[in-house]
Parts: C-alpha cells; structure tokens; sequence
C-alpha cells in the first residue's frame, strides 16, 4: 500500500469521528431543550397505563362509559366531562325503573331540549311499537323524575324512556326492539345526547323467559249461575239488582266490579241475555247466564277473593233460582272450590317467589 493510500484511508477515519462526535453533540443538546420544556416529573400521556390514565376500568366486556351520539369526535371528552360534574345520576321510582318488566333508556342531552321537540322526533317511530312505552322527564329543580306528556311546557335535559317486555300478547319482538332501540338512538343524536343501549341478544332473552313463566301462572276463573234444569222460570234482573246493590258492586262499562279495601277489582259479574243487554239497565232484562270472573294473577289475595266471589254467587243463584256451576258449566262441588283455592294459592305463591306478587304493580303491568 502506497503512502497516498494510507493517508486517505486516514483522512476518512478522521472525518467519519467528526460527523460521529457532531451528532452526539447535537442529540444533548435537543435533549437539554426538550428536558428544559418537559419537567421529568411529568409522564407520558400516550404511554400512561389504565390505571394512570382518568379512564374507567372495563370489567370482562361490559363497557362502563356511555356512547355518545350528535357530537364531534373532538368534543366528546369535553362532553363527557360535563355530564359526569353537573348532572348527578337520579335514580327513577322503583314502580318506573323496573329492570325486570322493562328496557329502560336514559338519555341526557348537552343542551336542554323543548319537550315538544322531543314528541316531535319520537312520533316518527313509537307507533310502529307494540308494547307500551312510557317517558319520564327529570325536573332538576327539585330532582324529581315525572311523568313526560306531549302538551308539557318547556325543557328538559335529562329523559328516560321504558319499553314493556312482556304483556299478555306475548314477549317483545325483535322488530319492536329494533325500532325502539334505533329510535332512541336516533333521538339521541338528533338532539346531542348521552345514551347506552343494551344488547338485543340478551334482552330478548329476557323477555321470553318472563313471558314463559307469566303464561304458566296466568289463570282468569270464570264460575257461572245457570237456569236450573228443567225449570221453566226465567233469571229476571228485576230480582238480581237489589243484591248487587248490597254488596257494594259498581257497574263499568257492561260488567259490575267488586272492589277490594285497597280499591283495587276482587272480582267481577257479567250477565248475558238472549238479546241485547244493557248492563244499566239490569232491572229490565231476563237472564240467560251470569258469569263470575277472577283474574288470578292480578288479586292481591286471591284465595279471600275467591272465597268473597263464591259467597256472593250462591246469592244471586238463589235470588233469581239459578245454579252456581264451575268452569265446565257442572254443578259447583266443595271438593272443585278445596282445588280451585289450593290452586290460586300455589299460583300466587310462584309469582312471589319471581318478586312478581299477584295484584301489585308489576303484575298488573305484565297481565294487562
């Protein structure tokens, strides 16, 4: 190797060390700057972990924060901030709030919305539903949930709406569920609101499980006072009104009711005639049956009313000289009244045990 060689190949060592040494020179002191703007106190918000970061825990796979619909990606923290300071969660009456019977939503919206703006947008899919709905408005000048009506003045920042799982037609459908959950989202974010909605999987689920065990328990006994047989005598109402009258009955619509101490329906009689009748009028009309009815499900004690309704039964079969028979029209038996009651009891005591009692608010929801 020539002399000229070694002393390039020594000049490119010295100038690849004072490219090596500027550069390091360079990274301290960008370092020293970044160090002087960024205290070593302060972490790394894009490196922090869950735990340090102001987010909620998520447990297995529930999400724990409320989407938000209507509002800018960008303005969602701001918003979700506001609605977790300002307005604390008030809980609904348990009569309103019911988890078992219902799909409850609460919406929240950012800005106060006219109630009448809220009926407006609602109205485009509520009467696709069929099961009843009810909304709920929060007064937060008192704290107070009430009932939401069209005709209410004024604004309202915090709804709750309630769809019914099950009623006597049967369970939700899934097309219900579907128009009631899009239409909550919809309104959501037409007006810049909070909402969470539920999975439809598992509502539905519910909602055929408490259907099933509401048709098992559902009796509605009917007893029945006929002509005797043989007997030529016709039931004249003229002979049936004084004991209605006595025992308290009060005529609604085509039937007499007979209230409990609560004021609450015990039982009910209707009466059929061979041609058009006219419950207000019974006194005018010959008889061709009378029909007792207990709806099992929605007595409070249905064995004393029961018991009340029999009572009051054989009495009218002896005012107008009918027979009291039983559901299939036989002669009423003690043995069948010992069944019928051990019956109702059973009933009954199932529905408690589902923290459904008979006669209390949600059962007559469920058996409406």
């Amino acid at each position: 190797m020539s002399e000229l060689q070694i002393a390039l190949i020594g000049l490119g060592v010295l100038l690849v060390a004072a490219v090596w040494g500027y550069n390091v020179w360079q990274e301290r002191k960008q370092r020293r700057t970044l160090e002087s703007a960024f205290p070593a106190a302060q972490s790394d918000v894009l490196m922090a972990g869950r735990n340090e970061r102001n987010e909620p825990e998520i447990a297995g796979s529930a999400v724990l924060l409320e989407p938000t619909f209507g509002v800018p990606v960008s303005d969602q923290a701001a918003t979700e901030e506001q609605h977790e300071e300002s307005r604390p969660a008030v809980a609904l009456p348990a009569e309103w709030a019911d988890a078992r019977a219902d799909c409850l939503l609460r919406i929240e919206f950012v800005d106060a919305v006219p109630v009448a703006s809220i009926w407006a947008e609602q109205a485009g899919w509520s009467p696709a539903l069929d099961k009843p709905v009810q909304w709920f408005g929060l007064d937060e000048r008192n704290g107070r949930w009430h009932t939401l009506l069209p005709q209410d003045p004024g604004t309202v920042a915090q709804v709750a709406v309630a769809l019914q799982l099950v009623d006597r037609q049967g369970a939700v459908s899934e097309a219900t569920l579907t128009t009631f959950l899009g239409g909550a989202h919809q309104l959501a974010q037409r007006f810049a609101g909070l909402v969470e909605l539920p999975e439809y999987a598992p509502v539905l689920a519910q909602a055929r499980e408490l259907d099933a065990f509401c048709a098992g328990v559902d009796l509605q006994l009917a007893l029945h006072v006929l002509p005797r047989q043989g007997s030529l005598n016709e039931m004249v109402g003229a002979k049936l009104k004084p004991v209605i009258d006595a025992a308290g009955l009060k005529l609604e619509g085509e039937r007499f009711v007979a209230l409990d101490t609560d004021g609450a329906e015990a039982f009910a009689l209707s009466c059929r005639a061979a041609t058009a009748i006219s419950a207000a009028k019974i006194e005018t009309q010959a008889l061709t049956s009378l029909s007792f009815s207990l709806d099992v499900p929605r007595v409070a004690d249905g064995a004393a009313a029961l018991d009340r309704m029999i009572d009051f039964a054989r009495q009218c079969a002896e005012a107008v000289g009918g027979q009291l028979t039983d559901p299939q029209h036989k002669p009423l038996a003690d043995t069948t009244v010992t069944a019928i009651r051990s019956r109702i009891n059973d009933l009954q005591g199932q529905m408690a045990k589902q923290s459904i009692p008979a006669g209390g608010v949600r059962a007559l929801r469920l058996f409406s």
